[in-house]
């Protein structure tokens, strides 16, 4: 459940979960981060690859990232560091500015697109607008995953075979791209990606501990060394610096900032509800307090940092995540440990992935996200609801076309923009009681009749200015539907629906009595809840409503305005009897 931090646990948390640390938990946390760390070594070098940059640059974003997420993070479980959706969503953003992967540049501007990544998270996070993510709707993230999966292992393809793939994240252009260069697959490549995710599959068919990518670097890079293969053209990581490189502040440029803040704030976001939807998740599985705004200022220091050591983007890692939560992780030190295993791996063991093929990293890449590759969910969420059955399909299929950051942002604008399109014809409903249940029902719906001299009518949503005009026009329209059969007298507005009206809806309101008012019918009001009486006051609804015609309930409108109809009427000209205080004129 999520608990707010006090100010100084805010700024640092590792005061709260110091406070009760024991040695059991320090056995726990260290089991927990050696064994992430034999996944995590291969995998942030693998991720590297697919952001475009050199892969010791994934083994700098991982010491970093994830010690500072884990210090300034809530989750003791949430891994945080190079994920493959983000590496490849950044690669996205920099393919945009038409630069050439592994170059210093793509490097430079790389590290100014996970600073400006990190100010957004961070911004989010201190100023407590996480919910923000919350207009991400669930279809978006489904239908960008499953391409976004694809455009991954197709990224690959260059790695498994041995050749040059298109930089572009269009899937078609990648296809195409590799089909007409099928006939320049090196052999030894392929034969080493694809042992190498074979030794991946058998391990995780065997036990989810074994560090199977760890277990392929190590044979692959034997089996390249020994047999001399990159003599034979195969693809190794080769010359790889010890430690961390000199601190540099990315190049501020202002005109390269404009263009890359719509993908920067993409990344930041789809980021956002990786990281807090794993921590809140594996939270509540625990009974585990956690602040979301929190994490979100781990998340943001984390890529500030990295921002200056030649690093990339930063996220949440569901795998590694999940993980912690298998191992039993105590508190964020098993992050911490894994973070400072990295880094051991930085400074002492860096020269040893020299003979590591690339073709290795690709493998293991692939095993990460094949299983991700899933438009089933598509079609699942078509049958519940089409509308986001459709939004999750369009933003999939963009994909084909589009850059990723471009494809989810029309996926984001197609999913609000449908739902505001759906607010803006509400559902209005003609009431009358069921003489059966002796209830307010739908009248059209049940086939009730109506009483001609109250029209009694409920709008179903609250009133703003996307549907304030739809719901006038409606009301005016049925009124004069009404007043061409009969006497009506009163239009009685049920507005135990509306939750909220805005300054428009206010105002419609207040247009909508003057004009029942000219065209000879009075307003009547019921059920006006306690915060949208308000809203309509201020509006001047005091001023031109008749106070004896507000009510507080159904009932007590139906009984008070009943003694106010034409009674000689009810009995000579109104075949139905409606209401049952009808009975005590006819």
């Amino acid at each position: 459940m999520e608990s707010p931090l006090s100010a100084g646990h805010r700024i640092f948390p590792i005061l709260l979960w110091l406070r009760d640390y024991s040695r059991d938990a320090f056995f726990r946390d260290t089991v927990a981060g050696v064994t992430v760390a034999a996944v995590y070594v291969p995998q942030a070098m693998a991720y590297a690859l697919l952001a475009g940059m050199p892969p010791i640059t994934g083994l700098y974003t991982a010491f970093i990232a994830t010690i500072v997420a884990a210090v300034f993070g809530s989750s003791r479980f949430l891994g945080t560091g190079p994920v493959a959706m983000t590496c490849l969503l950044s690669a996205s953003v920099l393919y945009g500015l038409q630069l050439e992967p592994m170059t210093d540049e793509w490097v430079a501007y790389m590290g100014l697109l996970a600073l400006m990544v990190g100010i957004v998270r961070l911004a989010v996070g201190v100023l407590k607008l996480g919910f923000i993510v919350d207009l991400i709707s669930n279809s978006v993230v489904i239908g960008f995953t499953a391409a976004g999966a694809m455009v991954i292992a197709l990224s690959q393809f260059k790695h498994l075979f041995g050749f040059p793939v298109v930089n572009t994240t269009h899937i078609f252009t990648i296809i195409s791209d590799i089909v007409q260069k099928l006939n320049l697959t090196n052999p030894y490549t392929l034969a080493l990606g694809v042992g190498a995710y074979a030794i991946i599959w058998v391990s995780r068919k065997i036990s989810p501990y074994l560090p199977g990518a760890l277990m392929a670097v190590v044979v692959t890079s034997l089996i390249t060394y020994l047999f001399n293969l990159p003599e034979k053209g195969v693809a190794i990581v080769g010359n790889v610096p010890q430690g961390l490189p000199s601190p540099t502040i990315p190049p501020i440029d202002s005109e390269v900032m404009s263009k890359m803040w719509g993908g920067a704030l993409v990344v930041a976001f789809f980021g956002l509800i990786e990281a807090v939807a794993i921590a809140k998740t594996l939270a509540i599985k625990v009974g585990d307090r956690w602040d979301p705004n929190q994490e979100l200022i781990g998340q943001g220091l984390a890529n500030v940092a990295v921002s200056f050591f030649k690093g990339f983007p930063a996220g949440g890692s569901f795998s590694r995540s999940s993980l912690n939560y298998a191992l039993g992780a105590k508190s964020p030190l098993a992050s911490v440990i894994t973070g400072a295993l990295v880094g051991v791996t930085l400074f002492l063991l860096a020269p040893a992935f020299y003979y590591l093929p690339k073709a290795t990293l690709s493998a293991v890449v692939l095993s990460a996200v094949i299983g991700l590759i899933k438009p089933q969910d598509i079609i699942r969420l078509y049958r519940i609801n089409k509308m986001d059955g459709a939004v999750a399909g369009v933003t999939f299929f963009s994909v084909f076309f589009m850059d990723l950051w471009v494809a989810i942002t029309l996926g984001v604008l197609l999913s609000l923009g449908s739902f505001v399109y759906r607010t803006m014809y509400p559902r209005i409903v003609i009431l009358s009681r069921d003489p059966e249940s002796n209830t307010f029902v739908n009248a059209e719906k049940r086939g009730l009749p109506e009483c001609p001299q109250i029209l009694y009518i409920r709008p179903n949503m609250s009133i703003y200015f996307g549907n304030a005009q739809y719901v006038y026009d409606y009301i005016i329209d049925r009124t004069k539907e009404r007043l061409s059969k009969g006497p009506l007298k009163f239009v009685l507005i049920d507005m135990e629906a509306v939750n909220y009206t805005d300054a428009t809806g206010s105002e419609t309101v207040i247009r909508l009595i003057r004009t029942l008012r000219n065209l000879g019918v009075e307003a009547a009001f019921a059920n006006i809840g306690c915060d949208v009486y308000p809203l309509l006051e201020n509006a001047g609804f005091d001023k031109v409503v008749r106070h004896d015609l507000v009510f507080d309930s159904k009932g007590q409108s139906i009984v008070e305005l009943f003694k106010r109809i034409d009674h000689s009427f009810c009995r000579e000209g109104c075949p139905h009897t409606v209401f049952k205080e009808c009975l005590t004129v006819k």
